[in-house]
């Protein structure tokens, strides 16, 4: 049986064309709570998962009429991203090979098509050089050695799109009246391709690759022989600049400021044009399970949208959440190494673990430090505790940075932790653990010479550490306590930059404590590159922009403690 007589008994329309979608220009977040009911298909690795997913997609194997094989591997996977539409156009399971081999995920989907269809057609997606003909020969075996295989490939990934393109469009009714255009270059990673994929095995539509500045010969050939009505770009200026944008005389743009927000665009556009049901979409995080998850989308499981290994993205959880109507069921493309349980969890309504972002965890603190928290999705209320001590509580918006203000810092060996409530009351934290900083007074600064670092506390609060040099060898600066007794605005142009602390030291003690003028003194320098170094004649030398930061901040008295 020939393939083009397949594709004639696989004929299918694409959607009616609606309105362009457009790009929300999204502010603040303002969606809800994400709380949807999860399914996940995932096998051990990326072959095995792939495989999965074709049996998903094809329940029972009933109505295939053909297979589709694509490398797997990481040089390759454009192939497979390109020959997503075929699996909705030809009605066909994707199977991932490796170049010269068929693992045994991929053998047993084989065996299971040939056992309950018989043979099919296998149509190879790229060239000898991601699909040996050896390895295409195996494919064969499985159906006797007589089927019948056909290979849809060109001289590289911008040509084998251009050649599954043109198989696309003369296998629908409506032809190449919509292509989608993704940049298919290498250092790109294919992310927005991605959403493509998806998106064109939801529409029966081809999906062509550009260069971020320049179109490919293939690509611009194929696109005069498509003569299409619409052009959509996945990606925004910066994967596909404006220039190459108007070359393949795109009509339009699906796009978000990252990979999330590119994916939400378009799975919105795909609801918006009848290409999935309404209320639920797939979710993966890897390319290669994205490659899979297409012909999942071709079989009107849902559009696609991308997730992180730590957590559900703003633009993710806008779309899910303020979709019209709601997404409700999602399938999770992928094993927990991909996408982990806790961000599964946060899909079925679990809020995001707050992360104390300031100060950041291990770092010094005085007594005191101004703490804030980010959240994430399904965020409610943002608790703060000391230990096992609540200090704080605040309402929170998702993908919002909670500020508490000045707070009590816990002593070396506690934890500060954050807990996030969601409306729902369920609940997610993380912990932050600091070292304290030994000063000598509320406002003081301290220079470390053993870090080569000055620390400016106020209010008992660590307001900022600065690179310093010290005092060379013979010429040290001394271990002491002091006071900043005058200020002085000096040459930018001389050893003391634009500014310097004169330092008098504390002689005496008990009642008879004093500090008297000397030589040293904290300043600015001509020198910077000494910076980090024993470099002075015991003075403190700061680079001239810090010193000019903190000489305005430092009241004449302030304590300064020079310790080992």
């Amino acid at each position: 049986m020939r393939l083009w007589a397949v594709r004639a008994a696989v004929l299918g329309s694409i959607c009616a064309v609606l309105a362009a979608a457009p790009v929300a220009a999204w502010g603040a977040y303002d969606g809800g709570d994400v709380c949807v009911t999860t399914q996940r298909i995932a096998g051990v690795d990326r072959f095995a998962t792939a495989a999965a997913v074709a049996e998903a997609a094809f329940p029972n194997w009933e109505g295939v009429r053909a297979v589709i094989i694509a490398s797997g591997e990481d040089t390759a996977l454009s192939d497979a991203l390109a020959a997503s539409t075929l699996t909705s156009v030809l009605h066909a399971p994707l199977v991932l090979v490796r170049r010269d081999g068929v693992p045994a995920p991929a053998t047993s989907v084989l065996r299971a098509v040939a056992s309950h269809v018989g043979t099919v057609p296998v149509v190879a997606v790229g060239g000898p050089g991601s699909i040996s003909d050896a390895c295409l020969a195996r494919v064969a075996a499985e159906f006797g050695g007589s089927v019948e295989t056909t290979r849809v490939f060109g001289s590289d990934r911008y040509g084998t799109a251009a050649a599954v393109a043109s198989v696309v469009a003369s296998s629908t009714t409506d032809g190449g009246r919509r292509v989608l255009i993704a940049n298919g270059e290498p250092s790109r990673g294919l992310v927005d391709a991605l959403a493509a994929a998806n998106a064109g095995a939801a529409l029966r539509v081809p999906v062509l690759y550009v260069a971020r500045d320049s179109v490919p010969g293939a690509t611009a050939a194929r696109l005069a022989s498509l003569d299409p009505m619409e052009v959509v770009v996945l990606g925004g200026p910066g994967v596909v600049s404006d220039e190459a944008a108007q070359a393949v005389g795109a009509t339009e743009r699906w796009w978000g400021a990252d990979r999330y927000g590119t994916a939400a665009a378009a799975a919105t556009a795909v609801w918006k044009l009848g290409g999935a049901r309404t209320g639920s979409a797939i979710i993966a995080r890897t390319v290669a399970d994205a490659v899979a998850s297409a012909q999942l989308g071709a079989r009107g499981g849902g559009p696609l949208l991308l997730v992180s290994a730590t957590g559900v993205p703003e633009q993710t959880a806008r779309c899910v959440s303020a979709s019209d109507p709601p997404v409700t069921t999602v399938t999770i493309v992928g094993g927990t190494s991909a996408v982990p349980q806790a961000v599964a969890g946060e899909l079925q309504g679990a809020p995001h673990a707050p992360a104390i972002t300031t100060p950041k965890s291990g770092s010094l603190v005085a007594k005191k430090a101004n703490v804030s928290v980010r959240t994430g999705v399904n965020t409610a209320r943002v608790r703060l505790y000391r230990g096992a001590t609540l200090i704080a509580e605040k309402a929170a918006a998702p993908f919002s940075t909670v500020v508490f203000g000045a707070v009590a810092m816990p002593s070396d060996g506690e934890a500060l932790r954050a807990v996030a409530v969601s409306q729902r009351g369920t609940t997610t934290q993380s912990a932050a653990r600091y070292r304290r900083l030994a000063y000598p007074a509320a406002t003081s600064i301290v220079i470390d010479k053993s870090d080569f670092r000055l620390y400016w506390v106020k209010g008992d609060v660590l307001v900022k550490s600065y690179p310093i040099a010290i005092g060379r060898p013979g010429m040290e600066t001394p271990v002491a306590m002091w006071k900043v007794g005058a200020k002085y605005y000096t040459d930018p142009a001389s050893v003391y930059g634009p500014r310097k602390m004169r330092l008098f030291r504390r002689v005496g003690s008990g009642d008879s404590v004093r500090y008297v003028y000397t030589a040293y003194g904290i300043h600015g320098t001509n020198q910077p590159w000494v910076i980090g170094t024993k470099a002075s004649h015991g003075c403190i030398r700061m680079y001239n922009k810090d010193v000019l930061e903190l000489f305005p901040q430092v009241p004449l008295g302030t304590l300064v403690q020079t310790r080992e």
